[in-house]
């Protein structure tokens, strides 16, 4: 993550690829940690979960979302499981935090989010 006013604090990231009876990947399991620094509680906190090869190049892209309250100073660990077609070149994992909603119904959207919506 790079943006400094962001609500959300990474803590610990990772992933794990599953493979077939042939050494292809599947699918992947994502685990996450991550912390609430603020005093507001978060209700809902939506990433964007990139796949990438040894470059830091883009083999997938989705988003993953976490419907759970997160008081201030909180923590919380999540984790997804994602069944597609899989690039076998993938050996990394980047995340973002796209938009964040506060227990008071607010919302913080990242730039990347913000300059999505414009377009």
């Amino acid at each position: 993550m790079t943006e400094d006013n962001c609500p959300i604090q990474v803590v610990n990231l990772s992933g794990q690829l599953e493979l077939d009876p042939f050494d292809a990947p599947v699918s992947v399991k994502i685990y996450i940690d991550y912390k609430n620094p603020g005093d507001k509680a978060i209700a809902a906190a939506k990433f964007r979960m990139r796949l990438t090869d040894a470059q830091a190049a883009d083999k997938g892209t989705f988003q993953a979302i976490d419907q759970t309250y997160v008081a201030g100073q909180g923590q919380r660990s999540q984790k997804w499981k994602r069944d597609f077609v899989i690039n076998p070149a993938v050996c990394g994992l980047k995340c973002r935090v796209l938009q964040v909603k506060f227990e008071d119904g607010s919302i913080w959207n990242s730039v990347k989010n913000q300059e999505a919506d414009k377009q």
